[in-house]
Formats: C-alpha cells, sequence, structure tokens
C-alpha cells in the first residue's frame, strides 16, 4: 500500500492526487521551505496542509477568501488567534485574546470565529468566553473594536450622548452626533440619577465603592465607613457610620436615607457581620460594601430600579429606525454604527455596511425580545463551544444556515449524532456516534456539501441533496476536532478543522481521491522505522537511499518520491553511497561490522564482505584516494578505518587518537586535500588527512557531550565543518583556521548544513517532530520550521540545495519555496 504525493499545498485550487505525511510550518522570518513529497500514506488524500504553531487545543476556526487569497483563522487555548494563508501555509498574523477583565489574570478563551465584511473591508469576529464579541482586520490583524451593548441615550452637558458597556463592564459615554468618547468608567455595576445628576456606580476592585458624576467626569461619593450594623426588632435593617470628624449617622439600608436613633440600644437588635463601608451622594447612601463579597450591593432607588441587573445583562440587541444594527466601540476611540443587513446573497461571508451620517441623529433603542443571537447575524453558523456556554439558552444547538432543494434552512445538530433540517420532512444525516459539536456547509455550485465534527473524535462530509455520507470520515487529527469551517477556493470546496491536538488541518472535502499506488506495492514505503539515508545519483538521477529497521534498503526518485529499484533485503546500521568504475554502488553496514558493497537496482554484491575489526560500526563515509574509492568507518573501538572499497584491504592504519567511541564521520577537501573529520563519545572532533593517516592540528572542543553528528559543506569558499553534541548544541568551525565560529542550539539531535536559496548554508537541525532551519553563524531562525507527522530520526542533504528528512518509517523531500 506504497503511495508517495505532492504535498506543499500550493495547487490547492486545483486537483492532487496522492496521500501524504505533511510538513508544516511553525514559525520563523526567512522564507520558507516546502514539502516535495512524501513516502508516507498514513494520512487522508483529502488532507492538504496541516497548520501547527499553536501551543494548545484549537477550538475555533473560521475561512474566507478575500483579496483573492484564501485564509484561516484559529483560536487556541493558548491564548492567541493566528491567520494563515491556507495555500503557502505560512502564518500571517498572531494575536493574543487578552484578560477576561483590567484586573484579571485570567484570560477570555475564543469560543467562535467568523468572518464578515463592513464597507467591503474582511473582518474577524471573536466571541470570547466573557461574552465579548471583539473585531480584527483580517488583512492586518489590527484591532478594529468590539461591540458593545447599548445602556441608555441620555443628555450630557447638553449634547446627545450614548452610552455603552464593554464586557469589562466599562461604561462608554459618546457623543450621539459625532461618536467621539467623551469619558468612560470601569467595573460599572449601575447608572441612574441621583439629586438630579446622571451617576455611574462602579466596584474598581480592592478599592471602595466609588460614583462618578458622569457629566462632569468627577467622583461625587463619600466614603463613610461603618461602625455597627444590625436588624432592628422592627424588622429595618440599620448601619451606624462615623464620618472623619462628624457626627456618627444612622442610615436604613433599604432607602439609603439617614434615619433618627432607634428608641432601643443595638443590644436589643440583631447584629449584622461583614458590612464595611456606605457610599454616600448628596445625603443619600447609594451602595454598601460587604467583606464577604466581591461586588457592593446598590441601595434605594437603584436597587430597586435594577440597574445593576441590565447592566449585567448587556444586551447588543439594537435597533436604529426598525433596523438591528451593531454599536462597535472602535479601537480609534470612536462609536461606529454597522447595518447588520446582509448585503450579499449566496455563498461567501456576509456583508455589512456603516450608517449614513445622516443617520445619526436617530437614536438607538433596545431591540424588541425574541430576536436571533447577534452572533447568529454575523456568522452563518453556531458551534458546540457557543451553544454550550453559560450565557446560552436552553435550545441552542450547533446549526448552519444553508440552502436544500433551492430553498433556505437551517440544519441543526442534535445531541444524539444526527443533524436535521428545519421545517423539512427529510430524513436525518446519521452517521455520528455521538454528540455533533460543529457544521458547516459549502457548495461548488453543482453539490452543496455539509461537513460535520462530532464528539466521537469523527470529521464527516455529507451531500446535503441525498442526505448521503461521502467516503470514510476525514483521518488526520489525533484527538477531539472542536470545530470547522468551509470556503470556496478557486472554485473548490475546502474545510478547515481545529483540533485538541494543537493543529488546524485543511482539507479538499470533495469525494476522497484514489491514492496513488507505486508500481511496487509494498516496496514504496519501510514498515519500521527509517534508521540512516544518503542522497547520490544513480544513472544520473538524483536519488536517495534509505536504510530501515525493516532490515531493507530503498531506493527513491528524488524528482517523483517513486521508488528507483526494488528494495534491497539486508539488515543495515549504516549507509553511503560512492561512484566506482562509471557506476553508483551503496556501501552498508551490517550489525555484525561487515561492510557490504551492493548494486543498488539488482542488489547483488559488487565486491565481497568485508570484516572491519571494530566490534561495531557506527558510522560510514566514503572518499577517493588517488583515484580510488575508500571507504572510512567509524568504530565502537576509538578507531577510524580506512580500506579500498574494491579489495577491502586497509589503505592506512587505523586513524587512532579518540579516546571513546567514534560516533560520526564525513569526508570533504582541505586545501584540495581528501580530510576526513570524526566525532566521538569523548566530546571532541578531529580532523585528518587521508593522504598521510596523521591527525591535522589539535582536536576541536567545546561540546560538552557526546558529539552526535558531523556534517561538511563550504561557506564563502571556506570549507567549514557542523557537529552536533547530546548537550543540544550544533557549533560550527573553519577547517583552514580551526577556529570555531558559531554554535547554536540543535538539542542533540541529527543535524546538516543545506544551500539556502541565498547562497548561504542553513543548519537544518531535527528537533523531534520539527525540522528547524537555522543560520548556522548567528544562531537566529533562518526560515519557518517544518513539522513532521512523526520524530525525525535522521537527515540529509540532498542535489539541488533540498533536505531529505526521515520521520518513523517515512521519507520527506523539502525544498526552498
Amino acid at each position: 500500500m506504497g503511495d508517495t504525493g505532492r504535498g506543499d499545498g500550493s495547487d490547492i485550487g486545483g486537483h492532487t492526487a496522492g496521500a501524504q505525511a505533511e510538513a508544516v510550518p511553525t514559525g520563523g522570518d526567512g522564507p520558507g521551505w516546502c514539502t516535495v513529497w512524501t513516502s508516507g500514506a498514513d494520512t487522508d488524500a483529502r488532507l492538504r496542509r496541516t497548520l501547527a504553531g499553536h501551543g494548545g487545543p484549537v477550538t475555533a476556526v473560521a475561512a474566507a477568501v478575500a483579496g483573492g487569497r484564501a485564509m484561516a483563522v484559529s483560536a487556541s487555548r493558548d491564548t492567541t488567534v493566528r491567520v494563515w494563508d491556507v495555500k503557502s501555509g505560512q502564518q500571517l498574523h498572531r494575536w493574543s485574546t487578552g484578560p477576561i477583565d483590567p484586573l484579571s489574570s485570567m484570560t477570555a478563551e475564543v469560543l467562535a470565529l467568523a468572518v464578515a465584511e463592513v464597507d467591503g473591508r474582511p473582518l474577524v469576529f471573536g466571541a470570547g468566553t466573557d461574552e465579548a464579541v471583539r473585531v480584527r482586520d483580517l488583512a492586518t490583524g489590527r484591532p478594529v473594536g468590539e461591540i458593545v451593548a447599548l445602556v441608555e441615550c441620555a443628555a450630557v452637558n447638553g449634547r446627545a450622548a450614548v452610552l455603552t458597556m464593554d464586557a469589562t463592564r466599562t461604561l462608554q459615554v459618546w457623543d450621539a452626533a459625532t461618536g467621539q468618547l467623551l469619558g468612560s468608567h470601569s467595573a460599572v455595576l449601575a447608572t441612574g440619577v441621583v439629586g438630579g445628576r446622571r451617576i455611574a456606580v462602579s466596584a474598581p476592585g480592592i478599592r471602595p465603592v466609588e460614583v462618578w458624576d458622569i457629566a462632569a467626569n468627577t467622583r461625587i461619593d463619600e466614603t463613610c465607613q461603618v461602625l455597627h450594623a444590625a436588624v432592628g426588632m422592627d424588622g429595618t435593617a440599620r448601619a451606624e457610620t462615623a464620618a472623619d470628624g462628624a457626627t456618627p449617622r444612622l442610615w436604613d439600608l433599604s432607602s439609603g436615607l439617614p434615619v433618627a436613633a432607634p428608641d432601643l440600644p443595638w443590644s436589643a437588635s440583631t447584629e449584622l457581620f461583614g458590612v464595611e463601608a456606605l457610599a454616600v451622594v448628596d445625603g443619600r447612601a447609594v451602595a454598601v460594601t460587604l467583606d464577604y463579597q466581591d461586588e457592593p450591593e446598590l441601595l434605594g432607588d437603584l436597587a430597586a430600579e435594577g440597574h445593576d441587573a441590565a447592566l449585567a445583562r448587556r444586551t447588543t440587541t439594537v435597533h436604529l429606525d426598525g433596523r438591528r444594527i451593531a454599536l462597535v466601540a472602535g479601537a480609534d476611540l470612536t462609536l461606529h454604527r454597522w447595518d447588520l443587513t446582509d448585503l450579499r446573497t449566496g455563498d461567501g461571508p456576509r456583508a455589512f455596511r456603516t450608517v449614513p451620517d445622516g443617520q445619526r441623529h436617530a437614536e438607538p433603542t433596545p431591540g424588541p425580545s425574541g430576536q436571533p443571537d447577534l452572533w447568529d447575524v454575523i456568522s452563518t453558523r453556531r458551534n458546540g463551544g457557543l451553544a454550550t456556554r453559560p450565557a446560552a439558552g436552553p435550545g441552542e444547538a450547533p446549526t448552519v444556515a444553508t440552502a436544500r432543494h433551492g430553498r433556505a434552512v437551517v440544519l441543526t445538530a442534535a445531541k444524539d449524532g444526527t443533524v436535521t433540517a428545519d421545517a423539512t420532512a427529510e430524513p436525518p444525516l446519521t452517521g455520528h456516534t455521538d454528540r455533533v459539536w460543529a457544521l458547516d456547509t459549502v457548495t461548488d455550485g453543482t453539490t452543496a456539501l455539509a461537513v460535520t465534527t462530532g464528539l466521537d473524535r469523527t470529521v464527516r462530509i455529507w451531500d446535503t441533496a441525498t442526505g448521503r455520507q461521502l467516503g470514510e470520515p476525514l483521518a488526520g487529527h489525533t484527538g477531539q476536532v472542536w470545530d470547522v469551517a468551509t470556503a470556496l477556493v478557486d472554485g473548490r470546496p475546502v474545510a478547515v478543522t481545529a483540533g485538541d491536538d494543537h493543529t488546524v488541518r485543511v482539507w479538499h472535502p470533495g469525494p476522497p481521491a484514489e491514492a496513488r499506488q507505486a508500481e511496487d506495492g509494498e516496496a514504496a514505503r519501510h514498515t519500521a522505522d527509517v534508521l540512516a539515508l544518503t542522497a547520490t545519483h544513480l544513472d544520473g538521477c538524483p536519488v536517495a537511499v534509505t536504510a530501515g529497521a525493516d532490515r531493507t534498503v530503498r531506493t527513491w526518485d528524488l524528482e517523483t518520491g517513486r521508488p528507483a529499484a526494488a528494495p534491497l533485503r539486508t539488515e543495515t546500521t549504516a549507509v553511503t553511497a560512492v561512484e566506482t568504475g562509471g557506476r553508483t554502488v551503496l556501501v552498508c553496514v551490517a550489525p555484525d561490522a561487515t561492510v557490504h558493497t551492493l548494486d543498488p537496482l539488482t542488489g547483488l554484491a559488487v565486491h565481497r564482505p568485508v570484516g572491519t575489526d571494530h566490534g561495531r560500526v557506527l558510522a560510514v563515509a566514503a572518499a577517493v584516494l588517488d583515484g580510488r574509492p575508500v571507504v572510512l568507518t567509524a568504530g565502537s573501538d576509538r578507531t577510524t578505518g580506512v580500506r579500498d572499497l574494491a579489495t577491502g584491504e586497509p589503505v592506512l592504519d587505523p586513524l587512532t587518537g579518540h579516546t571513546s567511541r567514534v560516533t560520526a564521520v564525513t569526508t570533504t577537501l582541505l586545501g584540495g586535500r581528501p580530510v576526513a573529520v570524526t566525532g566521538s563519545w569523548d566530546r571532541t572532533v578531529r580532523v585528518w588527512d587521508l593522504t598521510t593517516g596523521r591527525p591535522i592540528g589539535e582536536p576541536l572542543t567545546g561540546h560538552t557531550d557526546w558529539v552526535t553528528s558531523v556534517s561538511a559543506t563550504t561557506i564563502c569558499g571556506t570549507p567549514v565543518v557542523a557537529t552536533t553534541g547530546r548537550e543540544g548544541v550544533l557549533r560550527l568551525w573553519d577547517l583552514t583556521s580551526m577556529a570555531p565560529i558559531g554554535s547554536v542550539g540543535s538539542a542533540g539531535a541529527p543535524a546538516v548544513l543545506v544551500a539556502s536559496g541565498g547562497g548561504a548554508p542553513l543548519a537544518a537541525v531535527a528537533e523531534d517532530r520539527a525540522v528547524r532551519f537555522l543560520d548556522p553563524v548567528t544562531g537566529r531562525s533562518a526560515a519557518p520550521d517544518r513539522l513532521l507527522p512523526l520524530p525525525v530520526r535522521a537527515l540529509a542533504a540532498a542535489p539541488g540545495g533540498r533536505l531529505l528528512a526521515a520521520f518513523g518509517p517515512h521519507l520527506a523531500l523539502l525544498a526552498p519555496h
């Protein structure tokens, strides 16, 4: 069941056959690398790209085409929202979700995302656990504003004003005519009129209650500490206070008014505990601070009128001249009014417009009850995160608005795993074995598709006209899928899913493509981990050679990713290739430390096996000395052997000097002379003249643990070698001066030097499932990381400035964009 698929995703608007185990970018600033092909056949052929970078489960996604560019937006529990280019996989923007209120260390989680246009400008809307709907510019990622609730319209300093409340309970006062911000007050509990003045009562955390004159923007309360509080025999709660230098006063805690002293003493009353202070305005107590709850309680008219309840509800149902609008507190400190009448018909994001200036004289009013939730107006869909939030109504469920048989319908997900269409008698979509958490629809002009994800951890595709499931569930995510969004990209449906596995995945949700089978069936891939690889040429064509734990050696055509030869059945721990007699041969090291020279096409032995006397060969390399190919073997006996490839006879005495196992070896030219570079458990790197067998200079020191790999290249005409140590550092050395010229973190994993688009080499470093691209001199990220489905075990430079990466039993060819 072997397969090779093209995988850079650049053809997302067209049709690409083949399954893939996609490598994906995760950061960096330089030009990116793409996946040319992979040998894996473990992922769904409909998977086009995996977007990785989030540090937590991805909970919400949106998709849209704006300015001809297909983009996806994702939100995660890592408290970030990210915008991606769907075709290239590049991350375009990233921002944090922010705290739930100014005094909190908790961060609001984004439950749902949507893209809509306002005045032709594509915007991202995010609905959070704090009930806020925040808005960003899709093209730039910059804040646009937040949808705010209408508190009331009132006259402030003789001007018509609009009072609004945001999710952090900040009361904002706007000039109704110009939209200019006149003032704001944080942590507001209530508004009202006391003594002819419009006031705001706020509870700013650890400080006492504050009362503000909204028009004057000044604090007007007097804080009176409570000396005693009790409930009298008549059932009235009273509190005694003393202002600085003033006579104690007694207050009725129901009305907030001062009262005369009761006939009975305090001892005859039931004491009230925890009453700390009163906020007094114009001789009337308006709020009481209690030491056993965070928020104060309102007194008198403010409590009776229920202003605090109205503000806590923060309704965003607002009408203007009979039309539903959204009030948006802009990042430009202006109140915007958006007409939520959808201007667009058909597929694509909803489109709204700003209310014309000529209609600013009209006062917005609370809309009638029973209207659709604001989110259902902005977006065509509701996921399970929104449907189960505390503020949701008991009947709310994941929904999506679509068309079925030419009629507008709403698909609703039921808790039993079915999806039904309202006002129809047609059978539901059935297949999920647990609750459907999110759904979306898309049409390519002929077929309307629904994509659903459920708590059964499956993603399914449906033909909405017939109600039939198309193919098997999408396979790729390794955990729960929390959201799905769709878009039409270059005339082809695309689905984007949000996974608990920290990834966003992009799919072509049409009928599953047939996986492209290699001619040799099982020969197309290893069945166990790849242990070693190298790149060479075979009959003039570039190829890769891999040795696997499945006891096979396989050869791959670098241009197509298909097998270039039948697999060789041989157990190999290290492999390299060398040209001899006009043909390429493979040099394979067996577990018994013997060296086998094999024809890669026939698998036949070219020369007799040669014993090395190492005990165990840990690395192998090849070179040409005086026109004859030689093989170098690095051994557990602390030596490196140099043998004639044809005869197996030693060319030089063993290279000795290391005081522990030799774990890595490579060859290069220094001043026109062939040299070998070796690394060892003794933490040193040594350079050897292969014409004499003598060491060149002193050992290169700096690693604090075993040297795990060595690779050589040239930078600006200077021969250099890169070495990695188990301590997690990659070091770069100038072979001419034998001096260190740079070091970067590498996690002690395999690393090679590869050419970049600008000519200067990059250090490609394997770190778990990622391949990192670093400037080998500065250590800075030189290109976005590429993420593979399984840990990367081996890397090799390939012709044309490309890179081979072995991950699990698979092989990927990466190339710079």
